[in-house]
């Protein structure tokens, strides 16, 4: 079976003739004209690697931006949006830790203002032969590439106006006739119905986005669908080490492994769809979602076997804390010790309305201390931030992780419902939660010996991993 995955443009820039208006026009223009800022020669190459992604037909976001055609209206809006740093949905540090993550579509400085000044010239297209070749993305919206096997959940329906609602969605046979690991995941909420409904929108927050909070998908024998991992309303429950888990969570990207690290699905094995939240959006949604698998070859042997508890851990929880009323830095933190030899593979914070920042920080048993991974936190994209191979944190056996959160319980924060309230823990999208949600692989000190020389030989803990 193969994993078919977008095809890639080529986004070198075509040379660009200058022809000369009149044989007498100032070498003075002619510089001007070669130094501005087009659509074509330089907004396009930066809209196509990080907006395309959802911003093209039968994508995720609510309009394309592809052509020039389709972009020109929207162009004080993208200028605005990427200023602030709130498109394209990434908000790791870009000052604090290590800086090297898979599929970082973020932009940098110069190209934010790349942005701005070809707005303030009035968004010229240029010349059109300057274009970047296109990118061919799949037709059905899927973002990582079309998946090998795809299963749908069963389809529940969200009221306008509603409390939110903690349950099962059931299960879905996978299809699979053999054993087969698991190289990436992607899962979308599809739509089917939605129905235009008069609510009071007064104090509602903005979290209308999506109706699917999170869902814990497990992969079940058939003979027993749901069994262990059928623990209601709980995000984490009884869970067997052989079977494979993910928590989706509202506007997250596709979650790619390592090609070492092996994810089991079995062979005749039902997708359970537990521990589900929604919320309502304002509106009547039915909806379901579409779990994508892109899977290794048959034959693939990976290094690392690993399965829900090894591979998935949550470093910390605070379930006693509170967040005052109109107050827009409240920070919490704790602590999680690691038995054994880790290797941490994804740093995933997981807030909820009011949530504002997260950072790990790893305390190494000789007593240095080091930043690994800041982000700030928006409660419609619960983003999971895979390191680079070669700069995923190597922690040896001892390690302390501290977790640290950021809380904006004021009226700043367009997600907060009533600022008057104070936040404690809850489920609910409107309460308050902090988790750091990661994956990681335990390691024998023979696998991790063998880690560190692959890096170069002594590790220097407390040293910059990302400079390793």
């Amino acid at each position: 079976m193969t994993i078919k995955t977008p095809q890639k443009a080529i986004l070198t820039l075509a040379a660009c003739t200058v022809l000369a208006a009149t044989a007498l026009a100032p070498a003075a223009n002619a510089a001007e004209r070669d130094d501005e800022v087009t659509f074509s020669k330089h907004v396009a190459p930066i809209l196509q690697r990080s907006c395309e992604n959802c911003h093209r037909a039968g994508g995720g976001a609510p309009m394309a931006l592809v052509s020039y055609e389709e972009v020109r209206p929207w162009a004080r809006s993208i200028r605005n949006r990427t200023e602030a740093r709130e498109m394209p949905p990434w908000f790791i540090d870009k000052n604090i830790g290590i800086q090297r993550y898979k599929n970082d579509p973020s932009l940098s400085d110069a190209e934010i203002a790349t942005i701005a000044a070809w707005v303030d010239a009035g968004a010229p297209r240029g010349n059109p032969a300057d274009l970047p070749a296109p990118i061919e993305w799949p037709a059905d919206g899927w973002t990582y590439g079309t998946p090998d096997l795809i299963v749908p959940s069963p389809e529940g329906t969200v009221e306008a106006d509603a409390a939110d609602w903690f349950g099962e969605w059931g299960h879905t046979p996978s299809g699979l006739t053999e054993d087969r690991y698991v190289k990436a995941i992607e899962v979308k909420e599809i739509r089917l119905h939605e129905e235009e409904t008069e609510v009071d929108d007064d104090g509602r927050a903005a979290l209308g986005l999506f109706v699917v909070h999170h869902a814990v998908l497990t992969a079940e024998p058939p003979e027993d669908p749901g069994g262990p991992a059928d623990c209601g309303a709980q995000t984490f429950c009884g869970e067997r080490d052989n079977e494979f888990t993910l928590v989706h969570e509202l506007g997250q990207n596709p979650t790619v492994y390592p090609d070492e690290v092996g994810v089991l699905l079995p062979a005749g094995s039902v997708i359970t769809f537990n521990s589900m939240h929604l919320h309502s959006i304002g509106r009547e949604v039915r909806a379901r979602l579409d779990v994508g698998f892109t899977l290794h070859p048959p034959e693939y042997e990976p290094k690392y076997k690993l399965g829900s508890t090894s591979l998935r851990r949550a470093t910390h929880y605070d379930y006693e804390f509170d967040v005052p009323s109109n107050d827009d830095h409240v920070m919490r933190d704790g602590f999680h010790r690691l038995e054994q030899q880790t290797k941490m593979l994804t740093f995933e914070p997981h807030l909820h309305s009011s949530g504002k920042r997260m950072c790990f920080e790893a305390l190494y048993p000789n007593n240095a201390r080091e930043m690994l991974s800041c982000a700030d936190y928006d409660h419609n994209w619960a983003k999971v931030y895979v390191f680079e191979d070669d700069v995923a944190p190597l922690l040896p056996a001892g390690t302390v992780i501290r977790v640290m959160s950021w809380y904006n319980n004021s009226d700043t924060n367009r997600n907060v419902v009533d600022p008057r309230n104070w936040k404690g823990w809850g489920n609910r999208s409107i309460d308050d939660m902090m988790s750091g949600i990661t994956r990681m692989v335990p390691m024998t000190q023979e696998q991790f010996d063998e880690e560190v020389a692959a890096r170069g030989g002594t590790f220097a803990f407390g040293t910059s991993q990302d400079q390793q």
